[in-house]
């Protein structure tokens, strides 16, 4: 059983890719303010689809994905549909599998090879690999979900403005605008840097 994913690339053993925020955790980060709200799982739903499509790949777990590589940038790059890339279990070309002394990984993704592919067609070049963003290192991603739910909450029950305690906040015109859950503001976006795919447009 394999998923084929909406960037390029399949990911072994599952059918669906696991939520990176549970309601739960929504919960902990919220202080239970929007508790009992039904709108909250569809909503961190749209958010973190939203997130892993800006990124370029399926962000988080860490998960064993297979590439057909339809070209090779000089004959011996091949840039792999993720970051975080922690692993190359095979690279196969025609169906032979390579030795592992032939090929080096870069930890941003690039696999180099020492020997040139020319004139390779889809499929020539099959690499199986473990990609994922670590759960000790979800903490940010977590956060911007719960951020863009929690915005989209507040915005659809009419929020302008919040206070708690000394500390009051007025959401202007621009973050009104960007109230849907699946919206990705400029900040948001500085906050994904990291986690996205070269490339990506």
């Amino acid at each position: 059983m394999s998923l084929m994913t909406n960037w390029g690339y399949s990911i072994a053993d599952i059918s669906y890719l696991p939520g990176m925020l549970s309601s739960d955790d929504f919960e902990t980060l919220t202080a239970r303010k929007y508790a009992g709200d039904i709108r909250i799982p569809s909503m961190i739903s749209a958010a973190q689809a939203a997130i892993r499509n800006y990124c370029g790949w399926h962000v988080f777990p860490s998960l064993s994905c297979i590439f057909e590589a339809d070209s090779i940038s000089t004959g011996r790059v091949i840039q792999l549909p993720a970051r975080f890339v922690s692993s190359v279990e095979s690279v196969t070309f025609n169906g032979e599998e390579l030795p592992e002394k032939s090929y080096h990984l870069k930890s941003n993704g690039l696999l180099f090879f020492d020997r040139k592919f020319p004139g390779c067609s889809w499929g020539d070049i099959t690499v199986k690999y473990t990609a994922g963003v670590p759960e000790g290192l979800m903490d940010a991603i977590k956060e911007l979900i719960a951020h863009r739910v929690t915005h989209a909450l507040a915005q659809s029950y009419g929020v302008q403005s919040e206070a708690a305690g000394g500390v009051s906040i007025t959401y202007n015109a621009t973050w009104t605008n960007n109230a849907r859950a699946t919206a990705l503001p400029s900040d948001n976006k500085e906050v994904l840097a990291p986690y996205r795919l070269q490339g990506v447009v």
